[in-house]
């Protein structure tokens, strides 16, 4: 697992400790509120949690999301969140 889809999970079981004692797999496929693909897993984060989310990931990677050309508007899943602060470094 590389270092960024590590901290972005840690963040998310961090944020949503069920998702973690509940052993669902976080994985970078993982929607993260709601998936048009039936099949792929879904987080179900809420705005509170996915404020929350980039919170906890600014101040991890020391990068404010206002001062880089990520869009999170573009961030849909697990994978799409560690691309984008891997990218943003």
């Amino acid at each position: 697992m590389s270092e960024a889809l590590n901290v972005v999970t840690q963040a998310i079981i961090g944020i949503r400790p069920d998702l973690g004692e509940s052993r669902v797999a976080i994985t970078r496929d993982s929607a993260l509120f709601y998936a048009a693909d039936p099949g792929r897993p879904v987080l179900g984060l809420d705005s509170m949690e996915a404020l929350e989310l980039i919170a906890v990931l600014e101040k991890e990677f020391g990068v404010e999301l206002a001062d880089t050309s990520i869009r999170i508007s573009d961030l849909h899943t697990v994978g799409d969140v560690a691309d984008a602060m891997s990218g943003a470094l």
